[in-house]
């Protein structure tokens, strides 16, 4: 076994759907489904991460396919601490007397008793000392805005679990919501519509794959198809339908204004001076389920402003937070 004095820091985002690590000096080095597979027992983790997603809905029942993060935070402290021990020593994989500092993006609104589970999971897995940041303010650095100036930024934020909406100034949140809703949501839905109206059962990949390919809420797209395979719920044979994007509509519509609402209840609550930067500026898009087709242009036309967003909003969170990481007198300066 080799030795290290010192282990290398890095910081990871503890997302629904996926956990991403940034190692100091090398940047973005690992972005894995946060899936477990447990054995027939529910001991032991026969596979975490890719290899885990790949079996979802193609298991017996002696093995189970988890999740122990739902909508951001820890549901199963146990099963938590063995996946983030596995992805530590990936990044650490050798000995070192100094265990790492620990930057872990956390979603708007955990409470106290979250943050703590957070944090012991960190703990127990091996780090000497962790920094908590909120997504959406990771995502602002990710994106590069600056949000350690005195400048209002609205950030909306809308990853598997959740969907969140903040103001930010000064390195803090001023006004912020967050609801238990994005594209773990939306594959739901999906998958209620074909049972719904297609006689069809699908699986949770694949309702993943239908929102990614077909679903949008651009008029222009609404006769793009795709065949769609799965089981008839009338003689249980393998069967494939047609889907055509205007149909999915439907299923995207009511998330997308919950979506609008929690905007304009957090810009009632915003201060004056913030709002007028707001109006100039528009809004910041972050987050997987921000690239789904349409979904901004909707959002803009609702609540009158315009939107940007980065080449890769899935990574905005990340990237910010291994920035912190780099330098955290930055991130820290009006935190103390």
């Amino acid at each position: 076994m080799k030795f290290k004095m010192i282990a290398t820091d890095f910081a990871i985002d503890l997302g629904t759907s996926n956990i991403s690590v940034y190692k100091k000096g090398e940047g973005l080095i690992i972005n894995e489904p946060s899936s477990l597979v447990l054995d027939e027992n529910h001991t032991k983790v026969e596979a975490i991460g890719q290899e885990a997603k790949d079996m979802l809905g193609k298991t017996h029942e002696d093995i189970q396919v988890v999740k122990p993060i739902k909508n951001g935070v820890i549901t199963d402290f146990n099963l938590t601490e063995a996946m983030l021990n596995y992805f530590f020593d990936k990044v650490n994989p050798n000995f070192s007397l100094i265990q790492p500092r620990v930057v872990i993006v956390v979603p708007s609104g955990i409470t106290d008793i979250q943050k703590r589970a957070v944090e012991d999971a960190a703990l127990h897995a091996g780090s000497r000392d962790i920094i908590l940041v909120d997504e959406s303010l990771a995502a602002a650095y990710g994106m590069n805005l600056s949000p350690d100036e005195p400048r209002g930024i609205l950030m909306i934020n809308m990853g598997a679990g959740t969907s969140q909406v903040a103001v930010i100034s000064l390195n803090g949140i001023v006004v912020s919501a967050t609801m238990n809703k994005g594209g773990d949501y939306l594959d739901e839905k999906i998958v209620d519509y074909f049972r719904e109206e297609k006689n069809l059962e699908i699986g949770k990949n694949t309702a993943e794959e239908i929102k990614i390919k077909l679903a949008s809420l651009k008029i222009k797209d609404g006769n793009n198809q795709m065949e769609v395979n799965g089981r008839d719920l009338l003689d249980a044979r393998p069967k494939t339908v047609s889907v055509s994007s205007s149909e999915l509509v439907s299923c995207i519509l009511p998330f997308a204004d919950e979506v609008c609402e929690m905007v304009l209840e957090a810009l009632e609550k915003t201060p004056p001076e913030i709002s007028s930067d707001i109006r100039r500026d528009g809004f910041a898009l972050s987050g997987s389920l921000s690239k789904l087709s349409g979904l901004a242009e909707y959002i803009e036309k609702k609540i009158g402003l315009k939107s940007y967003r980065s080449e890769d909003p899935g990574t905005d969170a990340i990237l910010g937070a291994g920035l912190i990481l780099e330098n955290p007198d930055k991130y820290l300066k009006y935190r103390k």
